[in-house]
C-alpha cells in the first residue's frame, strides 16, 4: 500500500490497533515522530520501534509514544569502537546485530519453573546477560540475579535455529 502513515486513515484502513507491533523508518526524524503520535493515538497499547538519526530526537521520540527508539548513528559507533578493540568483538557485535546472524538476543519474562534459579540456569539453554526487574536493569554478575522472581525479564544470548540463518 503506498499511502501516507502519518494520516488517521491510512492507518485505520491496515487495522494499526490490531498489528502486533509497529516498525517505523521514515528517512526524517521528524516524519517518524508524527508517525509515532499517530499511531499511539490510534493504537495506545501497541508497542511502537522507531528509527531516528539525531540523539536530540531519542527523549522526543520516546515522549511520542516509541517503546524502543533505534539510533543507528549510535550503533554504527559502537561497531566502529569495538573494531578498536580487536575485530572479533566488531565481528560478534555484527553477528547479534544481523538477522541471519549466528546468534541472537532474545527478551523474555522468565518461566514459573526458571523462578528461584539463577540466571545461569535458564532452562532455554541461553546465557544469561541481564534481569529487569520493577524497571531496573541487573547484570549477570550482581547477587539479585542468583534468584530469578515471577515477573522478571530476563536478556539472552541463544544461538539462531538453523532455518534462521545459521
Amino acid at each position: 500500500m503506498a499511502a501516507d502513515a502519518t494520516r488517521d486513515e491510512t492507518l485505520k484502513s491496515v487495522r494499526i490497533a490490531e498489528a502486533q507491533s509497529v516498525l517505523v523508518s521514515a528517512g526524517r526524524d521528524d516524519t517518524s515522530i508524527l508517525m509515532v503520535l499517530t499511531v499511539r493515538h490510534l493504537a495506545p497499547k501497541v508497542p511502537i520501534s522507531v528509527v531516528v538519526r539525531a540523539e536530540d530526537n531519542e527523549l522526543l521520540a520516546r515522549q511520542a509514544g516509541a517503546n524502543n527508539v533505534i539510533n543507528p548513528v549510535r550503533f554504527t559507533g559502537l561497531l566502529l569502537a569495538g573494531s578498536v578493540k580487536g575485530a572479533h568483538i566488531a565481528d560478534y557485535l555484527a553477528d547479534l546485530a544481523s538477522v541471519g546472524g549466528r546468534v541472537q538476543l532474545v527478551e523474555r519474562e522468565v518461566t514459573e519453573a526458571e523462578c528461584g534459579k539463577s540466571i545461569k540456569q535458564l532452562e532455554s539453554g541461553g546465557t544469561g546477560l541481564r534481569v529487569y526487574r520493577n524497571g531496573r536493569a541487573i547484570g549477570f554478575w550482581e547477587d539479585e540475579c542468583q534468584m530469578l522472581q515471577p515477573g522478571d525479564v530476563v536478556v539472552e544470548i541463544v544461538p539462531t535455529a538453523p532455518s534462521e540463518g545459521g
